[in-house]
């Protein structure tokens, strides 16, 4: 049985979820290494500065350069470099060996999730896929790759066993596992390079000839350009999203008292249902436009992160997490919706999107600590849901002075 050209178009959405499976587990494996090494709060959180610094400075550059027609490139250099910088990590030692990799490894992400979004677009578009069904796959398979990758490097890590007076070889099964994946989605990357600029006619074979479009393909031509409104509303939601993953451990641990287990269960929950958010999404045609939708997602983030603030018992927690991860998955869709549904400048804007929730979850840890020393914990998520709520209100009136067409 022949496998189709549109069912194998599909494997594309399973690379964004092995990339932030790769990066996540770059910033779990040295967070739990350092600390281990007596590092302090300070340098450990540095390596995560050091990444999202160079990664938003990379995004704007690469973006220039990305085209349909070399993004498949990129997207084998991209992986090729998180191998050989993840069998790097295991060779050179210390604490400025890890700056140096995870650098090189914020200039090797952006070289994969800039074009890639550009690829899949080209993909799709070669199916007749509408827009939204991009988006959606996308959405739900890097977030559940960013949630994959602490889980599965803490199974790997508890492999290892302790030298005497050292640490624990775990974390190198996990950079080898890495390195592993990284290697085999390059290769397999290679293998579909082609499929962005060629059609299968019913015997199987590749051409070139258009085919009609399919009536669930959407024309938004007519739409506004709403790019920028989706970099405000969702680097708000960036920040707020920061909120929890930068200063809900303190919380978890000072005043909840809860395991550690249970505290990557929440994160877990969060970025799951932000994933299956997105692929919720995949059918959805206009609720992008429409106020009253745009607000309702929103109420759930602010619900969700004052759960987080107040809430106390684990099922509300859990609760919480759910909550908010719907929300953080509906504006993660509009924000890369609004970015790819331009025509010419799809490439500029998903550069810009990148660079701005780099910036942003820089902003969400600087701010959310701060508020936390100083006002406490639930000034922290009081201010998030204010926050939240400011992006409603903009978001409400901009959709009302452009209604959709």
């Amino acid at each position: 049985m022949q496998i189709t050209r549109q069912r194998i178009s599909l494997i594309i959405y399973v690379l964004p979820a092995i990339a932030d499976m790769v990066v996540a587990q770059f910033f779990f494996i040295n967070a739990v290494r350092l600390s281990h090494q007596g590092a302090s709060a300070t340098v450990v959180a540095n390596t995560l500065t050091t990444w999202s610094l160079v990664y938003l400075v990379a995004c704007p550059i690469i973006g220039r350069f990305v085209t349909e027609t070399n993004a498949s490139r990129l997207l084998v250099a991209s992986m090729g470099s998180l191998a050989l910088i993840s069998l790097l990590f295991t060779i050179i030692p210390g604490t400025i060996g890890v700056y140096i990799l995870m650098a090189l490894a914020g200039i090797a992400a952006a070289l994969f999730f800039l074009p890639f979004q550009v690829f899949m677009k080209a993909v799709d578009g070669a199916n007749n896929k509408p827009l939204t069904y991009s988006t959606g796959l996308y959405t739900f398979a890097w977030s559940m790759g960013f949630a994959l990758g602490p889980f599965v490097s803490g199974i790997l890590m508890e492999l290892g066993t302790a030298a005497p007076g050292g640490e624990n070889s775990g974390w190198k099964y996990a950079c080898y596992f890495a390195t592993g994946v990284s290697a085999l989605t390059g290769m397999v990357i290679f293998f579909l390079r082609d499929l962005a600029h060629s059609r299968q006619t019913d015997t199987g074979r590749l051409d070139e000839t258009p085919r009609p479009t399919e009536s669930n393909t959407v024309d938004y031509s007519h739409q506004p350009d709403l790019a920028w409104l989706g970099w405000v509303s969702a680097g708000i939601g960036v920040v707020v999203l920061t909120f929890i993953r930068a200063v809900f451990p303190v919380r978890g641990e000072v005043d909840l008292h809860l395991i550690q287990s249970f505290q990557g269960l929440l994160f877990f929950l969060v970025s799951a249902a932000q994933g299956l958010t997105g692929l919720a999404l995949c059918r959805s045609r206009f609720w992008m436009y429409r106020p009253s939708a745009v607000a309702a997602f929103g109420s759930l983030g602010i619900v969700g992160i004052l759960i987080f603030g107040f809430g106390h018992s684990p099922l509300m927690l859990c609760a919480g997490a759910l909550l908010f991860g719907v929300y953080s998955g509906s504006f993660f869709f509009y924000l890369v919706f609004h970015a790819l549904v331009h025509p010419q400048r799809s490439s500029q804007y998903v550069a810009i999107n990148e660079s701005m929730v780099g910036i942003c979850s820089m902003l969400g840890a600087i701010l959310g600590g701060f508020i936390a020393d100083r006002l406490g914990f639930g000034t922290v998520y009081a201010s998030g849901a204010t926050l939240i709520l400011l992006a409603i209100i903009l978001q409400e009136f901009i959709h009302r002075r452009h209604p959709l067409v």
